[in-house]
């Protein structure tokens, strides 16, 4: 009987406390999820760059508040207008943690939700970007869409506000005017083909695969070549790269140097420029007289792109001779010649009156052409007659000097042999004459022989003497 009650009591008791346990799991149960829900991310789950899975969302949020101010001092938020990127102030964006838990999905890519102030955009557009003046609505749309920007959480975030979106008053950016002499109806079929094109974002430009679409006849380099260059002028003040430019073998007209871009249909050669903004620019092109203009019209530009030519450096022709036989006389000039230059390029980029770069554009180099000159052939003929004449010299002086010596001896001794001696002085002076068309080395070997022979006639030796060339002085 005992046993029995024993064991209904205990029965009693394990059931009454599964039944107290069940009921209390329950009353948790029904708490957290009806009364007082206590919400869970499940796997997989990413706010930012964040892994929140398998987190409450209250722990998850507590630790974004912790991390919140750090992002403020670590992150960047850049902003891009045309030419100018500023950094935009984020010590005043705020975090907004229940609006992005409650976006929050399990076992996604979730992103955060920021507020910014936009009396704090307008005041940074301002500050940063003057050439432009932002509408409210336009300000509005710019707040949101950095705030879009921010979502993912990344430390340093780059958003361009200049695209073709913005609505914001266009202006000439870029305008040049140089003299031409072009006035054919192909160069101005050129002309007004250019005007009004557009340019789109990052777009690259080719001139001379525009004038090939344009199927023309009849257009001359040269034509093209004024063209070209005036709208390489107008690129230069812009922001925009070039891709591809030449310069001719002549030095150009003072307008053009430094800024030209030679254009050669056969050779392929070309103007090629990219417009590196967000927004799309129009080319203006017109011919008016003697003038040819070129303007380029966009979105405001921040900075001043001012273009200087430094000093050009003279490079001096050299003067080359030559000889021709179809020269009779005189000199015939076959090249003027003409001085070369050397000339660079250089552009500065100014914001409020302040240079902020100095960048070298290019560095031009027109070689010079040498002036020729061709010369007869007389000189060279004359020298080979003089030549010649100077070999039969040296092969007759051993001679020559044999008879000046009998001469002169014959006529210190011998007064009434004057006739005679005067005819061999004669013939003596003449062949003396001769020999001194010859060389300076003949002429001192002459003079050498006759001192020998003086010599040995005064010595009163009837030993025979002999001069050089093996002839008998005195037989």
């Amino acid at each position: 009987m005992n046993n029995k009650v024993f064991g209904t009591t205990f029965i009693t008791i394990i059931l009454s406390a599964l039944l107290f346990f069940g009921v209390a799991n329950a009353g948790v149960l029904i708490i957290d999820k009806w009364i007082f829900p206590n919400e869970q991310f499940g796997d997989h789950t990413y706010i930012g760059t964040t892994n929140v899975s398998n987190m409450e969302v209250a722990s998850a949020m507590a630790q974004f508040e912790g991390t919140s101010k750090a992002w403020k001092e670590t992150s960047e938020l850049l902003v891009t207008y045309q030419d100018a990127t500023a950094n935009y102030p984020l010590d005043q964006a705020e975090i907004l943690l229940d609006e992005t838990a409650e976006q929050a999905e399990s076992g996604v890519q979730n992103n955060f939700v920021f507020d910014l102030d936009s009396n704090v955009t307008a005041k940074f557009l301002t500050n940063n970007f003057p050439v432009v003046t932002f509408s409210e609505a336009e300000i509005e749309k710019i707040t949101a869409n950095l705030e879009l920007a921010l979502e993912s959480g990344l430390e340093k975030t780059h958003v361009v506000i200049s695209d073709d979106a913005l609505s914001v008053d266009r202006a000439i950016i870029s305008k040049v005017i140089f003299p031409t002499k072009s006035s054919s109806e192909g160069f101005r079929a050129v002309v007004e083909a250019i005007d009004e094109i557009q340019i789109a974002p990052e777009e690259t430009f080719s001139f001379l695969d525009f004038v090939n679409e344009l199927g023309l006849v009849g257009v001359s380099d040269a034509e093209l070549t004024d063209i070209a260059s005036t709208l390489y002028a107008a690129v230069l003040k812009t922001n925009f790269s070039i891709n591809e430019r030449s310069i001719g073998t002549a030095m150009p007209e003072k307008d053009y140097l430094g800024q030209e871009a030679t254009i050669n249909q056969s050779l392929g050669i070309d103007l090629v420029f990219t417009n590196p903004n967000a927004s799309s620019v129009t080319l203006n092109t017109e011919v008016s007289g003697t003038s040819l203009t070129a303007a380029i019209s966009g979105f405001p530009l921040v900075y001043d792109y001012v273009i200087n030519t430094g000093a050009i450096e003279k490079v001096e022709y050299r003067l080359i001779k030559q000889f021709s036989a179809f020269v009779s006389s005189g000199v015939a000039i076959d090249e003027v010649g003409s001085d070369g230059a050397r000339v660079e390029v250089v552009r500065t980029i100014v914001s409020e009156n302040e240079d902020i770069k100095v960048e070298t554009v290019s560095k031009d180099f027109y070689p010079p052409t040498n002036r020729i000159e061709i010369y007869p052939l007389q000189k060279e003929v004359d020298n080979s007659s003089t030549e010649e004449s100077s070999n039969e010299s040296t092969e007759g002086t051993s001679e020559e000097n044999s008879e000046d010596a009998s001469s002169e001896n014959a006529s210190s001794n011998d007064a009434t042999g004057g006739s005679d001696s005067t005819d061999d002085q004669t013939d003596s002076s003449d062949k003396s004459d001769s020999s001194n068309t010859d060389t300076n080395g003949n002429a001192t070997n002459q003079n050498g022989d006759k001192a020998n022979t003086e010599t040995d006639k005064d010595s009163g030796t009837d030993k025979p003497v002999y001069d050089k060339g093996g002839n008998l002085v005195n037989p």
